[in-house]
């Protein structure tokens, strides 16, 4: 029983990265629709949410693997102008959209169902954050994602990237950031426990 539990939770992991983007999609959109992801849907006391607020100073935020947009609609009123989700589950996007429209924040926030490796923003954003996203990405894809995005930052915008894990399972990650970017500020959070890491391009 553990061991096919375990091969089950493997071929899941591997899924989730791996997978080709309608493999993705269709279990993305399964496990938010059979309630895996209801935990997340209130996260209030966030510890990641005032260092967005910070680094977004009342400007755009794009939330890229915003699930079902808890970042969306618990940011302060007012600590940002312009908020995009990207999600690659349509299931998450249709509950993140009606939970903004219930708190009167359609007119400040907006989500598009994409997966993250190939999102292709529309304006420039004074954060791009990967709240706990960062995981399903492959590691190889990493860094040239990354640079994508950077030609997305405003003059003063940042990445903003929170990782459980960071100094085992994901040092890899942390390393490919270190390596291509100017890393700002390292935070430790403890409910969860996690790494967060803020950083933007370096500059000649």
């Amino acid at each position: 029983m553990y061991l096919a539990q375990k091969a089950r939770q493997v071929l899941r992991g591997m899924l989730q990265t791996y997978g080709t983007e309608g493999m993705k999609r269709s279990l993305w959109n399964s496990e938010f629709s059979g309630g895996r992801w209801s935990c997340l849907d209130s996260t209030p006391e966030d510890y990641i949410y005032p260092i967005v607020e910070h680094y977004a100073g009342g400007g755009s935020i794009l939330d890229l693997g915003c699930g079902s947009g808890s970042t969306g609609n618990e940011l302060t009123e007012g600590s940002y102008r312009r908020y995009t989700g990207v999600d690659i589950s349509d299931a998450a996007i249709e509950k993140a959209a009606a939970r903004s429209a219930t708190n009167n924040r359609s007119a400040t926030n907006e989500y598009f169902q994409s997966d993250v490796v190939r999102y292709e923003p529309k304006q420039s954003y004074d954060v791009i954050l990967f709240r706990d996203s960062i995981y399903y990405v492959p590691r190889a894809s990493v860094a040239p994602m990354l640079v994508r995005y950077s030609k997305s930052l405003t003059g003063r915008g940042v990445f903003v990237v929170r990782m459980a894990n960071a100094d085992e399972k994901y040092r890899a990650f942390v390393e490919a950031i270190e390596h291509s970017f100017d890393v700002l500020a390292r935070e430790r959070s403890h409910q969860p426990e996690a790494l967060v890491l803020v950083f933007r391009p370096k500059r000649s």
